[in-house]
């Protein structure tokens, strides 16, 4: 039913629970996880491309949060759960979300939605509403 799972985590803290709670329904499925930490990348310094100075700060991004995602590949290969982990520095998060949704023809999406300020909070509902209202897939939000 659930072979191919994505969890989502698109703000800057998470939780393991959202995880934890793919990997469980992955083991019961027989299915994969993948793991996605979305993040929106900062505005470079000339509108029409990139500097050297800000491909060297994306991947340093990438590289900072690629070694948080690690310990969730431990965990996953422990259980013998195939996973998958990726980085997506992005302008708009739901719509990178959405576009990887559909394309990997996922089975089930759940996206971690951590207690956050009032200001974080209302941008973040704008994000999922998006998602929500975007994907045909069944959708877990689980709030830490």
């Amino acid at each position: 039913m659930f072979k191919k799972i994505v969890v989502a985590f698109i703000t800057k803290q998470f939780e393991n629970k959202s995880f934890l709670t793919g990997l469980d329904i992955a083991q019961k499925f027989e299915g994969s996880v993948t793991v996605i930490d979305c993040v929106y990348k900062k505005p470079s310094k000339f509108v029409f491309f990139e500097t050297s100075g800000d491909k060297k700060s994306y991947a340093k991004t990438k590289e900072k949060i690629s070694k948080n995602l690690e310990k969730f590949e431990k965990i996953a290969n422990k259980k013998n759960i195939p996973i998958k982990t990726k980085v997506a520095l992005t302008d708009s998060i739901s719509d990178w979300i959405v576009d990887f949704v559909k394309e990997k023809k996922t089975d089930l999406l759940i996206i971690d939605h951590p207690h956050l300020s009032e200001f974080e909070n209302d941008h973040y509902e704008f994000i999922i509403k998006s998602i929500t209202d975007s994907v045909k897939v069944p959708i877990l939000l689980l709030r830490s």
